[in-house]
């Protein structure tokens, strides 16, 4: 297989970090990046409040994905396959693509009522709730920004399944 870099993102539940996990470690020079790793390395100043001193309202993501994109060039470099897995919004996914070219992007989309349950049975610590997990897949069901991702709904598939079809995809 030649070497590729694979963007998964989706909504909460939708099996972002279990799906590029599996995928990477199913390949012999493949690497795993969790933009919620990258994300929560940044401890304090992540998200500013526009009422604070210089603050405009923002959120480092374009931080985060110039980090990433950093990143999955070194692993690039270095003769590896590279998954990016995650919600990164769009500022961050232009950082990453000043460093590496993403070959395939898939949009885990599974239907509404199944990551409405898969978020429930999360930690109370990484639930984002119900309301919150509604706009959320309503975002990546309607958004134009989407469009280039092959979508791809593991509503009724098994993680293998899922891996078995995004492998296809960059095969």
């Amino acid at each position: 297989m030649k070497q590729f870099v694979l963007a998964i993102t989706g909504p909460a539940g939708a099996g972002k970090s279990t799906i590029g996990e599996k995928v990477a470690k199913s390949l012999e020079r493949c690497v795993n990046i969790d933009a919620d790793n990258i994300k929560h390395m940044i401890v304090g100043g992540f998200f500013v409040d526009k009422d604070m001193p210089g603050g405009g309202g923002y959120n480092r993501w374009d931080l985060a994905g110039d980090s990433i994109g950093l990143l999955a060039a070194n692993f690039i470099k270095e003769s590896y396959s590279v998954v990016i897995n995650g919600y990164i919004d769009e500022p961050g996914w232009s950082n990453i693509q000043k460093h590496v070219a993403i070959d395939k992007k898939v949009l885990l989309l599974p239907e509404l009522d199944t990551v409405i349950s898969r978020d429930a049975g999360r930690n109370e610590d990484i639930s984002m709730g119900e309301a919150s997990v509604k706009q959320h897949h309503e975002t990546f069901s309607t958004d134009d920004f989407y469009k280039d991702f092959e979508r791809v709904d593991s509503t009724n598939h098994t993680a293998e399944d899922t891996v078995e079809q995004i492998l296809s995809l960059v095969q």
